[in-house]
């Protein structure tokens, strides 16, 4: 009776999560938390859930979310090479140009976003903390594409990870996750794939050979709110087509 309780409490959150839009770009820059205040969720390898698998996602301060109850981030360490025609079609300028693009998660997937270095303030993005702005305007997003060399410190992402606050804190107390503070060399590392293991050995160095070989098995759990949701209408079916 639990597990299906559990069920259809994250099927509703899904429901909820994948309908409600995130509204990064402003009239004018709206401030994040501080540095202490930006965390990294680090997967634990017990999830296995093939979604957020080894992620490392670098999580929004509350006061940059547009609903109450909202919970948002982007995973950082999943690069892939994309072809810029694929993302802006219409945009010949960018068409013969092969970026490395990040896979910020499931809701979304073909919406692009930045996470990027600015010394001034960017009308059209959010501020995170320090010099981190995140946007997900579109003409803001392919203004900084054809000037590359203004903004070097720059990271493209494709999609992003939500979830009810509630869905969050229930794969919070079932060990799912544990946070680290934010760090901006980690967000623009050189080594992506390696993030992810680094974050884990800093965190628990001596059970990190033993750990990586759990059985335990959270996906059946965690997942379940998005097998769910196949029958849903709009980002669900992209995600799951």
């Amino acid at each position: 009776m639990f597990l299906f309780r559990s069920r259809m409490v994250f099927a509703f959150c899904l429901l909820f999560v994948l309908k409600t839009p995130v509204h990064a770009a402003q009239d004018k820059p709206k401030k994040g938390g501080g540095e202490d205040k930006t965390l990294f969720l680090v997967a634990r390898p017990e999830l296995r859930d093939p979604l957020f698998k080894e992620s490392v996602v670098m999580m929004f301060p509350s006061s940059v979310v547009a609903l109450e109850g909202l919970v948002v981030g982007l995973v950082i360490n999943r690069p892939a090479r994309v072809a810029l025609s694929e993302i802006f079609p219409n945009d010949d300028t960018l068409k013969n140009r092969t970026e490395t693009v990040y896979l910020g998660g499931p809701v979304d997937p073909l919406a692009p976003g930045v996470v990027f270095r600015s010394s001034k303030a960017v009308k059209q993005a959010v501020l995170l903390f320090g010099d981190i702005y995140v946007s997900f305007d579109p003409n803001l997003i392919k203004e900084l594409l054809k000037k590359p060399e203004e903004t070097p410190d720059l990271r493209l992402f494709l999609g992003r990870s939500q979830w009810a606050s509630v869905q969050l804190q229930y794969e919070m107390g079932m060990r799912a996750w544990y946070s680290v503070r934010a760090e901006t060399n980690l967000i623009f590392s050189a080594s992506p794939q390696s993030l992810w293991r680094k974050l884990l050995e800093r965190e628990e160095p001596p059970n990190v050979a033993k750990v990586l070989d759990v059985p335990f098995d959270l996906s059946a759990i965690l997942t379940v709110g998005v097998r769910q949701a196949k029958g849903l209408p709009g980002p669900a079916r992209e995600i799951f087509p």
